[in-house]
């Protein structure tokens, strides 16, 4: 009976010991599934696009509130407009505009059309090896580990092991920690995502202290100076400059012996049968045509896409020409006043008759600088051979430098 009370003793606590081990392991697969099955609701893929409706790149954000989601701004901003959709679906959820962002933290929060009931609390505890991300798999949401500095989307939400939001990823891999989401005040009112391209703590150099640009190609260099008749022309351009945007871009369009283009986003990268020039920076800008602003040569205008794709008849916001033009006779000059609608005046013909210039163009794009030398460049590079309007082999911008006064 000793031996029998003994063994009891024995084997009953190993059997509750068994018994618990069991439940926490049951109790952990259901917390598995029940976390993947919350936070797949808390997070959105995200589109960006620019004023000619095409994607400009892909990334994720995460719900702070039951119609607001956060991601990051340097992402959001320069588009024209965003789109959402589930993880785990392809139906598009309308984006209506941003309702906070935070330039020093790189975060912006939009409104969208999809509201939540269960919106992920902020953990501001966890540590990086307990960090897990949602992503798909076989077509299915499923969290895996995450390991700060892995490659990973723009703006990926990661969880802890808890399911609380711990942060969202950069590009670069690093991540915004969620402390910093209680900076935002989200307003109820939501503003225009167009509207982000101009927010900015950096203070731009004053057009008072340019004196011109140098456009540095793999043909040479070309010196230009922005008009001051065209202020929000010759800002945006200083801008763009001061920002690189237009380092390693695409002479991108040549029309022999006429003019040359460059400035489209989507000709960093590409390859030789690519079809560019549909990317600027995400904006355009109002037409500006001003008084004795003409077509000349060696003039710099915006360019714009035809009235068929661009109802509101303005410019892209980077994209530029100069133009390289020919010498007209009067009577040429007659036929395109007939034939175009268009007046010249005195000065207009005796440069075009000695300068030369492309005056099928006036009053349909709008100016805002001239070279001031390197026209040689231009005449060399609006000589070369081309594909359609590409020239065969790439010419490059590798850079444009401010010129100080």
């Amino acid at each position: 009976m000793r031996y029998i009370r003994l063994l009891f003793a024995i084997v009953l606590p190993l059997l509750f010991v068994q018994c618990a081990s069991k439940s926490e392991e049951q109790a952990s697969q259901v917390k598995t599934i029940d976390y993947t099955a919350q936070n797949v609701d808390n997070v959105v893929c995200l589109s960006t696009y620019d004023v000619y409706g095409q994607r400009i790149g892909q990334g994720q954000g995460v719900y702070i509130a039951p119609d607001v989601v956060l991601t990051q701004m340097n992402f959001i901003k320069g588009a024209f407009s965003v789109k959402a959709n589930r993880l785990d679906s392809k139906q598009i959820i309308n984006v209506f505009g941003y309702v906070a962002y935070d330039i020093d933290r790189d975060l912006v929060a939009l409104r969208i059309g999809k509201r939540i009931k269960n919106v992920a609390k902020t953990d501001t505890t966890g540590k990086s090896g307990d960090f897990i991300v949602m992503e798909m798999k076989n077509k299915k949401p499923v969290a895996r580990s995450y390991g700060e500095g892995q490659k990973t989307v723009t703006g990926m939400p990661i969880f802890t092991q808890k399911g609380r939001v711990a942060g969202i990823c950069k590009e670069d891999g690093t991540i915004i920690p969620a402390g910093e989401f209680k900076a935002l005040k989200l307003t109820e009112s939501h503003e225009s995502i167009y509207d982000l391209r101009l927010k900015t703590n950096k203070i731009y150099p004053s057009h008072e202290t340019v004196k011109g640009c140098r456009i540095v190609t793999s043909m040479g260099n070309i010196c230009i100076r922005l008009f001051d008749k065209t202020p929000e022309y010759r800002d945006n351009f200083i801008r763009l400059v001061s920002d690189h945007f237009y380092d390693s871009l695409l002479v991108h369009r040549v029309l022999a012996n006429y003019l040359i283009q460059t400035g489209a986003a989507d000709s960093k990268h590409a390859k030789s049968d690519d079809v560019v020039g549909w990317q600027g920076p995400g904006y355009k800008l109002p037409m500006r045509l001003v008084d004795g602003l003409y077509h000349k040569r060696g003039v710099v205008a915006a360019s714009k896409l035809p009235s068929d794709n661009n109802a509101s008849n303005r410019s892209d916001g980077s994209q530029f020409y100069i133009v390289a033009g020919r010498k007209f006779t009067d009577v040429d000059l007659n036929e395109i006043e007939r034939d175009y609608g268009k007046h010249f005046t005195a000065e207009q013909r005796e440069t075009y008759k000695t300068i030369g210039g492309a005056p099928y163009l006036d009053g349909d794009y709008t100016i805002f600088g001239e070279v001031t030398s390197g026209m040689d460049v231009v005449d060399k590079i609006a000589d070369v051979r081309l594909n359609g309007d590409r020239p065969v082999n790439d010419i490059r911008v590798w850079r444009i430098e401010l010129i100080r006064k």
